[in-house]
């Protein structure tokens, strides 16, 4: 059941844990889908995906390519 004053998407941000977190813009997108903590298949240097750019394919997001200005971006 929900929390008290959460929608689902606050809700679900709190019980899917990412496995990783940076100072990417990503993360404060609407469009990320994050590595969830404990997956063992996605590369070791991709932190999620986007679901935006290149839909209905997904774009990896990797680690050591932090960008500051994203043209798809939609703040959460």
């Amino acid at each position: 059941m929900a929390e008290k004053g959460l929608s689902p998407k606050e809700f679900l941000d709190t019980i899917l844990v990412p496995e990783k977190e940076s100072d990417h813009i990503c993360w404060k997108c609407d469009f990320f889908k994050p590595v969830l903590k404990g997956s063992g298949f996605p590369p070791a240097d991709i932190i999620g995906w986007c679901k935006k750019i290149h839909w209905p394919h997904y774009w990896c997001v990797p680690e050591d390519q932090v960008i500051k200005k994203c043209y798809a971006y939609v703040k959460k």
